[in-house]
């Protein structure tokens, strides 16, 4: 993962911001560790599931950011 990539991300509830930090005091992990192999372990379940919608996503996700760095330079 590239330094410096950062996301903001509202959770909508205070108990599940609490369940992450108590699992990452138990686990003796950073917050950051925990967020990052749970969105890993859900990325490769929706990989893993051939749901052609995730395919079509991510092609469309890589299209746009080409296109947008043509038009930026």
């Amino acid at each position: 993962m590239a330094k410096g990539t950062r996301i903001t991300v509202d959770l909508g509830d205070e108990e599940l911001l609490k369940g992450i930090k108590f699992a990452a005091v138990e686990q003796g992990k950073p917050v950051r560790q925990i967020v990052i192999e749970a969105l890993e372990q859900w990325l490769e379940r929706t990989k893993s599931s051939g749901s052609k919608d995730f395919q079509a996503m991510i092609r469309a996700l890589s299209d746009y950011r080409k296109d947008v760095g043509q038009a930026s330079g």
